[in-house]
């Protein structure tokens, strides 16, 4: 099971958006999905179906404040999944 857990978080990682989307909150700063969005040039459409997939690893949080979401890399899965490779 681990290696199941681990192959969908490096799958998850190989979309080239879904990786811009991480390296955009790995300053550890919180950003609004259409800041996010903006940056990367796709639709908030695109950006919330990509985001679903990397909060569904746990590799990013979600907060919502009325209409307005929030994202944030949670950079201690991150580690966690690279430093399981690497084991």
């Amino acid at each position: 099971m681990e290696s199941q857990r681990q192959a969908r978080i490096f799958a998850a990682l190989a979309d080239p958006i879904r990786l811009r989307l991480v390296h955009e909150l790995a300053d550890g700063a919180e950003m609004t999905g259409s800041a996010i969005a903006e940056r990367l040039g796709i639709s908030l459409a695109l950006l919330c179906h990509h985001a679903r997939i990397l909060i569904e690893t746990g590799l990013v949080t979600k907060r919502k404040v009325a209409q307005t979401a929030y994202f944030h890399a949670n950079k201690d899965r991150l580690r966690q999944a690279l430093a399981e490779l690497l084991d």
